[in-house]
């Protein structure tokens, strides 16, 4: 900003009138509301008049008194004012004249210019981020998860299914076989906790083959690709559904959406609009390790599933066995670190080799 009625001579009376001076936007410390003031710096005295009656009295402040806060860019530069006001003020020369006579730079510029205290902050910032990505995050998702209305998962698994139905999906080849699954699976399902809504089955296939998976959606329902209830028996399908609906009792797709959304909040503050690709790929890195956890904790539900509906736990190897062998056949799974689930051979160790009659 160019102003070239800037008076900063010190030659010009305290008492006078201010007819002239800098344009900056006034905060009194008890309202929102904004007002327009004209400043002028003479003699280490800040002079501040309405900018409606600029021949009225002058507000004076030692310029001792003043916090001076940092310019970043062409943004505006605060000035604390010693009564709790604030102004805001966009000239330069005057900021930079205010800074030097309030006592030179301020903690945060000194702290800027010291590369030690950068490497701190650096340090200290990536060990924040590290923790929250690691245990933060999930402890604020599990924290906040009572406070989602169960109609939200409803209506967020009503419109993934509303998008995927019919362009990724048709219908099933073996709908008796499926129809069968389905009311014995409600039978265990009513038997091993009737407390929660039962998800609806669904049997489909993908429009490129039959589709060697299974997945839940947060509104209750569980989706059986052909491929899998081609490659496995009934028994094998019952313990896939088993850990399905245990991600839709602990809410699994909820939690994993809070969490993201805790990054990607926390890490867009940190590293700052112009790193949005750097925080999205940090949150969603981070998102595959909490599917990781849920996984886990969907598997230990599904081996209790099994023992309820009285499945045999030898089951439970078949059916990773039969997964490992697709994913040799398909040229291996992502690596774990990549991966949002766990490896096949852990899966295979949950259950005990004396335990598999």
């Amino acid at each position: 900003m160019v102003n070239n009625t800037l008076p900063l001579s010190a030659d010009q009376p305290a008492h006078e009138p201010a007819a002239t001076g800098v344009p900056a936007r006034a905060f009194d410390g008890h309202s929102t509301q904004a007002r327009a003031v004209l400043l002028r710096l003479q003699a280490s005295t800040l002079h501040v008049v309405d900018a409606d009656d600029p021949s009225g009295a002058a507000r004076r402040y030692p310029a001792a008194q003043l916090q001076v806060g940092e310019a970043v860019g062409a943004a505006a530069c605060p000035v604390r004012l010693p009564d709790g006001g604030t102004l805001w003020l966009e000239d330069a020369p005057l900021a930079q004249a205010l800074r030097q006579a309030s006592g030179g730079p301020g903690p945060v510029a000194r702290a800027i210019g010291s590369w030690p205290a950068v490497l701190v902050a650096v340090l200290l910032l990536v060990a924040l981020l590290g923790w929250f990505g690691h245990s933060g995050a999930g402890q604020m998702a599990r924290a906040v998860l009572p406070l989602v209305p169960q109609s939200v998962d409803r209506e967020i698994g009503n419109r993934a299914w509303a998008s995927i139905d019919g362009q990724w999906l048709k219908p099933s080849q073996h709908t008796e076989r499926c129809r069968a699954l389905a009311e014995r699976f409600d039978r265990a399902a009513v038997a091993f906790d009737a407390r929660n809504r039962l998800p609806l089955v669904l049997c489909r296939r993908t429009n490129e083959g039959g589709g060697f998976n299974a997945f839940a959606l947060p509104n209750g329902q569980i989706v059986l690709l052909d491929g899998l209830v081609q490659a496995l028996t009934d028994d094998q399908l019952m313990v896939v559904l088993g850990h399905e609906l245990a991600h839709v009792r602990e809410r699994h797709s909820m939690q994993a959406l809070l969490r993201q959304m805790g990054l990607l909040a926390v890490a867009g503050v940190a590293l700052g609009d112009f790193s949005t690709v750097a925080a999205a790929s940090m949150a969603g890195l981070q998102g595959l390790s909490y599917s990781r956890d849920a996984e886990r904790e969907a598997d230990a539900e599904a081996l209790r599933f099994m023992a309820s509906a009285g499945l045999p736990p030898r089951l439970w190897a078949e059916v990773w066995q039969r997964f490992a062998q697709e994913e040799a056949r398909g040229g291996g799974g992502l690596p774990p670190w990549m991966s949002s689930h766990p490896t096949t051979e852990e899966r295979q160790r949950l259950v005990a080799p004396g335990a598999q009659p």
